[in-house]
């Protein structure tokens, strides 16, 4: 998201708490596939030429999909954490942020109170 023209970004925390569940629904995905691509094998095929072939194409694509799945679980993960420390950082600014506030204000509103009552 582009910054306001102050220079300030608005981070919609909540919303990337919605998001995050998502990060285990594609682990999920990935670890069925994982499980259905690991043991696939055409080796009943036989032993004629093309079979042969049809075996050696299928074994290099299981593990180019293999090594693919790996990856993504990889990247699923390290989102994962990556999203969840920004949440923790921002959720503690956020409140440091309203403690500051809250430091500032109650000497102000005592202030406020006094120059009204004159």
């Amino acid at each position: 998201m582009p910054p306001s023209p102050d220079g300030r970004i608005d981070v919609d925390v909540d919303a990337i708490e919605d998001f995050q569940p998502t990060f285990n629904r594609l682990d999920a995905r990935a670890g069925t596939a994982h499980a259905k691509v690991g043991p696939a094998s055409a080796q009943g095929l036989g032993q004629f030429s093309q079979a042969v072939q049809v075996i050696s194409d299928h074994d290099r694509l299981r593990g180019q999909y293999m090594e693919r799945l790996a990856l993504l679980r990889q990247a699923v993960m390290v989102a994962n954490q990556k999203t969840t420390v920004l949440i923790r950082n921002y959720r503690k600014t956020e409140k440091n942020a309203v403690g500051n506030m809250t430091t500032f204000m109650g000497p102000l509103a005592n202030i406020i109170r006094e120059v009204r009552k004159d």
